[in-house]
């Protein structure tokens, strides 16, 4: 699994989020060094689905939040999306889906 895809998942699951954070970051600081414009604006937009799961999260529960963003997003499609089309290609389906 490519190191963007983890930090993403990780970010998503429902333990160890302050430890996926502290990874998270240091992947993203590599990545803002190589990573276009474009991409950057690409990762801002997926963040705000993230968001809105975290959001979920807190006001529904963690079950029902993870049960709604794999209905919306199965892991095994994200994982997809992002290895082959990147964060971009994951932005595309958001937005078709209507999601963003």
């Amino acid at each position: 699994m490519p190191l963007p895809t983890l930090c993403f998942r990780r970010t998503l699951r429902l333990l160890g989020l302050s430890a996926a954070a502290v990874g998270c970051t240091a992947l993203q600081a590599q990545d803002a060094v190589t990573d276009s414009p474009h991409e950057k604006a690409c990762r801002t937009e997926v963040s705000k689905f993230e968001e809105t799961i975290v959001f979920l999260r807190q006001t529904q529960g963690p079950e029902a939040a993870a049960r709604l963003k794999e209905e919306l997003l199965p892991a095994k499609l994200e994982n997809e999306i992002l290895m082959q089309q990147g964060y971009c290609g994951l932005v595309k389906h958001l937005r078709d889906k209507r999601l963003l």
